[in-house]
Formats: C-alpha cells, sequence, structure tokens
C-alpha cells in the first residue's frame, strides 16, 4: 500500500499543486517538491527562509503578500490570494496561495499550513473570457443568446438600450415574439425559420420593433454554437442598426424609381401625341423603318393602313376646337379596342391617323380596316350631353419587301386614302402593292 508520501506526491503532481507549511515557533518554512517545481527550482534544494520565498515574487506584489501572511499570522484566519513570482529561469508565472493556520500542540504557537499552486494558463485564460465579456456588453452591436429551443437567455446593454426591454422581460422568450412587428417581413421570417431548421448560419435584413412600438431596421447575423462535441447550445445572433442607411437607401431607390418614372413619362411624351395619347409622326416613321426593315430581310408580309376624319373641319367649326379634341381621343380609344397588340396605330396629322400591320397581308389589313370604318361610324361619340356620329376614309397597301420605302409606302395608302374621299368618304380603298390605281 502506498505510503502518505507516496500519495501526496502523486496527488501534488497529478493536481499541479505544492503545499507549504509554517512553524510559528522558529520561522522555519517548508516547501514540497511541487513548490520547488513551480519556482523553477530542484526539489532537493535547500528549504527557504521566508524573506527568500517572498523575494520570488513580484516587486509589485510583495508588499500585498507579506501583508496576507502577516494577516493569517495575526488572525489566523483563511487567506487565498492570487500573485505574480518571478521563477529561477526568469520567467513570471502567475500562483495562487491559500493559507489557514492549524494547531498541533498546546504549548506550540502552531503552524501557517497553504496549497501552492500555478495558475498561469488558467489566469490568463480567464482574463482573455473577461475581456470578451466585456467586450460583448459594451460593443455598440446588439448581442442576444438562446438555448436551444430559442429562448432568449442572456442580451447585452446594446439590445436593451435599442429595444427597451429589461434582460428579465426578454428571457425565455423567442426573439420573433418580442422584437417583430406587423410590418416585419414575412418573407424573410421565413427565410430565418428555413435557415434554422437547416441548421445553416444566415444574415438578413430586418424590421424590429422596440418596447415603445418604435421601428427600426438591423442587419442580423445568426449562428449555432455547439459545444466540443457538436451538441447544440444555443443561438447567438448580432443585430447592426441600420436605421439610418437603410432610411437613405429606401430614400434613393425611390429618388431613382421617381426618376426612372419621370424618364419614361418623357419619353412617352417625345414619342406620343398628348391629346389621342397615340405615337406620334415622329415615333411612327421610327417604327415604320423597323417593320419594313424586318419585312425586307424576312420576306415576311407588311401592311399600312391611312385614314382621314371626314368633315372634321366642319365639326370643329361648328361644335368648337373641344369637341373636336374629344372626337380624336374617342379615336385613339377605339384603335386601343380594335386593334391586336402587334398593330402600330399613330396620330401623324390633325385628323390623320395610320396603322402598321406587321405579319398581315393586304386582304387581312383591308378587312381590319374595313371592321375599323363601321365600328367608329355606329360608335356615338358624347359631346356636352349630346352626342355625334363621325366617319372616317382608308386607304390600305401592303409593302414591297424588293423596293419599298416608308415614303412610297405612305404615298400608296394616300393615293388609296384620296380614292376614298374621291368615291364618297366613309369607305376602304386599297392600293395594291404592284398597281397604280385602286379598287
Amino acid at each position: 500500500m502506498l505510503s502518505s508520501e507516496q500519495i501526496i506526491t502523486h496527488s501534488e503532481r497529478l493536481s499541479a499543486s505544492g503545499h507549504w507549511c509554517l512553524d510559528l515557533a522558529d520561522d522555519s518554512l517548508f516547501w514540497s517538491p511541487q513548490v520547488f517545481r513551480i519556482h523553477g527550482l530542484d526539489p532537493g534544494a535547500p528549504q527557504p527562509d521566508v524573506e527568500t520565498a517572498l523575494a520570488y515574487y513580484l516587486a509589485a506584489d510583495q508588499d500585498r503578500v507579506r501583508e496576507k501572511f502577516d494577516y493569517l499570522r495575526r488572525t489566523g484566519e483563511y487567506v487565498d490570494f492570487v500573485a505574480r513570482l518571478r521563477r529561477h529561469d526568469g520567467e513570471v508565472r502567475y500562483v495562487r496561495s491559500i493559507g489557514e493556520y492549524v494547531v498541533r500542540e498546546r504549548d506550540h504557537p502552531g503552524y501557517l499550513l497553504g496549497v501552492f499552486r500555478d495558475i498561469t494558463e488558467e489566469w490568463v485564460d480567464a482574463r482573455h473570457q473577461r475581456r470578451v465579456a466585456l467586450a460583448l456588453e459594451e460593443t455598440a452591436e446588439a448581442i442576444i443568446m438562446t438555448d436551444p429551443d430559442g429562448l432568449i437567455t442572456w442580451c447585452n446593454s446594446a439590445l436593451i438600450r435599442v429595444s427597451g426591454y429589461s434582460l428579465s422581460e426578454l428571457q425565455g422568450r423567442k426573439p420573433g415574439q418580442m422584437l417583430q412587428g406587423p410590418d416585419t417581413d414575412p418573407d424573410t421570417v421565413a427565410l430565418m425559420r428555413d435557415r434554422l431548421a437547416r441548421d445553416e448560419p444566415f444574415v438578413v435584413e430586418i424590421l424590429n420593433y422596440g418596447r415603445d412600438g418604435g421601428s427600426y431596421w438591423v442587419r442580423l447575423s445568426v449562428h449555432a454554437d455547439r459545444d466540443e462535441h457538436e451538441g447544440l447550445l444555443g443561438y447567438t445572433g448580432i443585430q447592426i442598426d441600420i436605421t439610418e442607411s437603410k432610411r437613405i437607401r429606401l430614400n434613393l431607390e425611390r429618388e431613382i424609381e421617381r426618376r426612372i418614372e419621370l424618364e419614361s413619362q418623357l419619353r412617352h411624351l417625345a414619342s406620343h401625341d398628348a391629346l389621342s395619347d397615340m405615337p406620334n409622326r415622329r415615333h411612327f416613321f421610327e417604327q415604320a423603318a423597323r417593320e419594313l426593315g424586318r419585312c425586307q430581310r424576312y420576306g415576311r408580309p407588311l401592311s399600312l393602313v391611312l385614314f382621314d376624319l371626314d368633315a372634321f373641319k366642319g365639326l370643329n367649326d361648328s361644335l368648337g376646337h373641344a369637341a373636336g379634341d374629344t372626337v380624336i381621343r374617342s379615336i385613339g380609344a377605339l384603335c386601343r379596342q380594335t386593334l391586336r397588340e402587334q398593330d402600330f396605330a399613330a396620330r401623324i396629322g390633325g385628323e390623320e391617323f395610320t396603322i402598321l400591320l406587321p405579319e398581315t397581308g393586304i386582304d387581312g389589313a383591308y378587312a381590319l380596316a374595313e371592321r375599323l370604318r363601321q365600328r367608329l361610324a355606329a360608335t356615338p361619340i358624347a359631346i356636352d350631353g349630346s352626342s355625334v356620329h363621325v366617319t372616317a376614309s382608308f386607304g390600305v397597301s401592303e409593302a414591297r419587301p424588293e423596293d419599298d420605302t416608308v415614303d412610297s409606302l405612305l404615298a400608296r395608302v394616300d393615293r388609296a386614302l384620296y380614292a376614298a374621299k374621291e368615291a364618297g368618304r366613309d369607305r376602304v380603298r386599297r392600293m395594291p402593292a404592284g398597281a397604280n390605281s385602286n379598287d
């Protein structure tokens, strides 16, 4: 069986602790072998006296260590302190000494007995942990920690400041339950839940609400915390207040949208007739050139309709220009209701209109013009509590891919329109692509 001395020796090695004893009868000091090792000395070295032992401590700590021993000697009360000593090799270590008074014999003044341990690594790690804890507490970013079920266990002062909730109000509650509100984006919440379910970290921008009901934007970063065995300890969320930058960005986005809309309106005004809201003459020629180019490249049919309101000057003279404006607006509305999506109707003059018909031969163009003529003639236009009927004359022709230009095609439909006027108005005439006369 191991002797008491052997047990003590092995225990000291396992615990990296030594012990010391001061005999108060003669102030003789005893160090165990492990105490010698902690000092960087050979365990077989002579036992030191008290002053020699105290001299190993850094000068800045010696007075405090001496006070601890004097207090223990004077009162007999338990002492526990940490101090720095410089080993025999010059290395500075943190040591912890715990001492108490022990009476062994009636006529003996007693002993001071203590445990001595090198805690350098523990001390450095604890100091680091204190710094980390202080940084977490004092950082401007709001930090929140939960248990594996997502219930809040801790938050720092920054989150308390921005949310208005105390830690006790938040503990045991889910962050979303406390911090989300009516305008928090549900899609963002769904994304967060999905990432948590898949055990994936995420970063989102989300609208939070404080205790007073006020809202604020944060950039939220969330990750899972795990132990050394990959067991889930909980989740940590770091929130950066981005309310001001979000406001600036949203205002900028709205301003960009406003300018895009304004530019769109300006482009529309530049390319459309303000009265009828139909493409104007310039826009018609641009579109006609594109369609004619496509017709010529691919040999696809293209037709053009030109129509002119009958007796429009007389209507203006008898009912006034406001009535004439109403009629022009009604023509734009009628074209939008009657034509196909790919057809392109434009107002190119006072009462003169064109219709480009891609993928349409002359027969299809004639049928469409006739349908539009009939609808126009049959549709009463309300003016100042009464209604008027308006008619128009139409000219139709199909493009010649081999040699037509926009001007030559427009001249041909213009001749067809003139023929419709000469024939009595309110009718359609067409000019075939290879003919010089109309039918």
